[in-house]
């Protein structure tokens, strides 16, 4: 229990450490970018520490990943550097022992990156895009209208402002059972006000056959779920969504502004995504063979880091394929996942039984040629 606690401690507080230096780079970079932006605001301070709230949640999340690879190779090569490794072999234990043993703090680790990506994320992320809108400087692209699907209806606007509660320009789609147009209805513009949405210079035109481009006012209320956050949200484009927000979006009880496929991986995503730490783990255990009189071993360090970098890239790949639906969604979440797994389980089965272990060193006079007689 004492060498379980020691060796997942290590583990968690190295990949901890690299994640938060990732995250802080990340953050300066952003910093730089946005500065200017954050001024113009004209909150001073304040204004800064808001942002860096609001943006800190998700330049960690993305730093996890590869702060957990770090995280793993420098435990594994502390852990060879001062003979760790050796008396623990000594000792009869194995390499899957070893991963054994910190696949704890890989839990702790992937715990807390699902609450990243179901709970703080979306909130964080949402608030973020609202507060942008808010400023003299909205932050928000704008050039194309917005397109959004909402149950039967599909919603269109090309602006917003008072963060999200006015629509500029709102066009609404009727669908009928077969998914069929029977009529749109546009407004010069819809505002949010009392919890409620009011339509001002509406008209209504209908494209049934017996009323076929009938015009009609439709000033008043506009009885729809959508909110100024669902519309400043719709406008700026990788946001996160929970898992349960996922599910109603394919239910048609919220708004969606991209294909079901998306939805669904999104959802796989949340259980796949914290799966990958342990895979990294298991990708950086050659860095266990690393022996420090052996200049030649530290391609395993090298071997561990390119499986791991090849994974995330990979992983990304397949999940970017699966939310745009080339892929079925459950492939294009958990395949990367499995695959690599399987990869790290078949490398470090091969290297545990000694096929990949350094040639002896032979002496100068075994290279030289036997005398002939």
């Amino acid at each position: 229990m004492r060498l379980l606690r020691y060796l997942s401690f290590r583990f968690f507080a190295l990949a901890v450490t690299a994640t938060l230096m990732l995250a802080a780079i990340a953050e300066v970079l952003d910093l730089v970018d946005n500065a200017g932006d954050i001024l113009d605001r004209g909150e001073g301070a304040a204004g800064f520490v808001e942002y860096l709230s609001l943006r800190t949640p998700t330049l960690i999340a993305h730093s996890l990943p590869l702060g957990a690879l770090v995280g793993a190779l420098a435990a594994l090569a502390f852990l060879a550097r001062n003979s760790e490794i050796v008396a623990m072999r000594a000792a009869g234990r194995s390499s899957w022992e070893l991963f054994a043993l910190m696949v704890p703090g890989a839990f702790v680790l992937a715990v807390a990156q699902c609450a990243l990506l179901d709970v703080v994320l979306p909130k964080t992320q949402r608030s973020l895009a609202v507060w942008w809108a808010a400023g003299p400087d909205s932050k928000i692209d704008s050039d194309k209208p917005a397109w959004l699907r909402l149950g039967d209806q599909i919603i269109s606007f090309e602006g917003l402002r008072d963060r999200g509660r006015t629509l500029v320009n709102l066009k609404v789609y009727d669908r009928d059972a077969e998914k069929v147009a029977i009529g749109r209805t546009t407004a010069a513009e819809a505002r949010y006000e009392k919890r409620r949405w009011t339509l001002i210079g509406a008209t209504h035109t209908s494209w049934l056959r017996e009323s076929f481009n009938v015009q009609t006012p439709a000033d008043g209320p506009w009885k729809t779920t959508l909110t100024p956050a669902d519309a400043v949200a719709s406008l700026t484009p990788g946001g996160l969504m929970s898992s349960d927000s996922a599910q109603q979006v394919l239910a048609g009880e919220r708004v969606a502004n991209a294909p079901p496929s998306f939805y669904a991986t999104l959802i796989q995503r949340v259980y796949a995504g914290p799966m990958g730490v342990a895979v990294l783990l298991l990708l950086a255990m050659p860095a266990a063979f690393l022996n420090w009189r052996d200049a030649r071993s530290a391609r395993y360090v090298f071997v561990g880091l390119a499986l791991g970098l090849a994974f995330l890239l990979t992983d990304g790949l397949l999940t970017s394929l699966g939310g745009a639906g080339v892929l079925s969604p459950v492939v294009g979440a958990w395949s990367g996942v499995i695959l690599f797994a399987i990869i790290g389980a078949f490398n470090l089965f091969r290297m545990e039984r000694g096929l990949a272990r350094p040639r002896p060193f032979r002496a100068a006079g075994d290279l030289l040629p036997e005398p002939s007689r």
